[in-house]
């Protein structure tokens, strides 16, 4: 099946402490569509709900008005098919790095032996099947992090959802998992959906740009950055975009 989802005219708002609902929503009438392969970024100014809209097409939350569709189905609740990395790493302390990636399995009561090679795999993919017996107090930031991506590869899902996974990373430690998620995109065709605060990574990584702007939040504009150009961070048509976006980022 090709992965498809699909906002149409999605709203969010927040009650409250007297359960009252707010005079200003959070977002506004959001149209966008996620296909197969796909890789959306997202970017806006703080506080214009760009977590809110990955949470919503995860399942996390509901819209206010207006419908999510997986897979030409109403998105109600969470999904396995639609896999999310937070910011903050969600390991469990006291379990080692395989059994945090093999904690979904575990949970549905699977044997070990079903899904042993599905985290080997993942644990490859993201390099950490020699570091599979640590614990997170034994892990970099960065190989925390890689924990959860594995984990959401193990799963095998279609979509995968990043929420400013690298932002508490060095530049060069960002620049390598950049590349792994990359990687990760072509070894697994999955679609992909990351909301970042940097210019430059929203424009390197993406097929499509989402700008954010306003509040309520509205798309501003949706462009195509999947030209080669834009997969050098050096070229003229990139610092020109780059420029531009980070102008219209910085004054609203």
């Amino acid at each position: 099946m090709k992965s498809n989802l699909k906002c149409i005219n999605v709203s969010k708002y927040f009650r409250n402490n007297n359960g009252f609902k707010n005079q200003e929503y959070v977002l506004k009438d959001i149209k966008l569509e996620i296909k197969e392969n796909d890789f959306i970024t997202i970017l806006g100014p703080s506080g214009t709900g760009k977590s809110t809209l990955l949470k919503l097409l995860g399942g996390f939350l509901k819209p206010s008005t207006g419908t999510i569709y997986f897979n030409n189905k109403k998105l109600e609740k969470i999904t396995p098919l639609i896999s999310m990395v937070f910011q903050e790493h969600t390991l469990f302390p006291w379990l080692n790095v395989e059994e945090n990636v093999a904690f979904g399995f575990d949970l549905k009561g699977l044997r070990r032996k079903d899904y042993r090679d599905k985290v080997n795999e993942s644990l490859e993919q993201v390099g950490l099947f020699n570091s599979k017996n640590l614990f997170p107090h034994q892990l970099s930031g960065g190989m925390k992090q890689r924990v959860s991506l594995a984990r959401s590869l193990a799963v095998d899902s279609e979509i995968l959802l990043l929420d400013e996974p690298f932002s508490s990373l060095d530049i060069q430690l960002r620049r390598n998992l950049q590349k792994l998620l990359l990687s990760i995109k072509k070894d697994y065709k999955k679609s992909m959906v990351l909301v970042t605060h940097n210019v430059e990574e929203a424009i390197l990584l993406g097929s499509k740009l989402i700008l954010l702007e306003g509040k309520p939040a509205i798309i501003k504009n949706q462009m195509d950055v999947s030209c080669s150009s834009y997969s050098d961070r050096y070229s003229q048509e990139f610092l020109a975009l780059q420029k531009d976006l980070e102008t219209k980022i910085e004054f609203n």
